[in-house]
């Protein structure tokens, strides 16, 4: 495996890229994304990669398709789950 394996995960409007240092953290990401479901939250993906030392890296896209109302409240939901609010 490649030293520097990525996965994305898109979650409405924040992208989650997990980066994968070795074969476990590869089997690790593989499991979660099969399981994932529909009622995940943002501070879930946080968390369980917290929990299993993958580093992950975000990003914020503002969704021309969405709402400013619901671009605003993601944002905000973003920003809370990022620095543990």
């Amino acid at each position: 495996m490649s030293k520097y394996a990525k996965a994305i995960i898109r979650y409405y409007n924040v992208e989650f890229c997990l980066h994968m240092q070795n074969e476990n953290d590869s089997l690790n990401v593989k499991c979660f994304m099969q399981n994932i479901s529909k009622d995940i939250r943002m501070k879930d993906i946080f968390n369980w990669c917290k929990a299993h030392s993958i580093v992950c890296t975000t990003k914020f896209k503002y969704r021309k398709d969405f709402p400013i109302t619901a671009n605003l409240w993601n944002f905000y939901s973003y920003m809370r789950a990022r620095f543990g609010i």
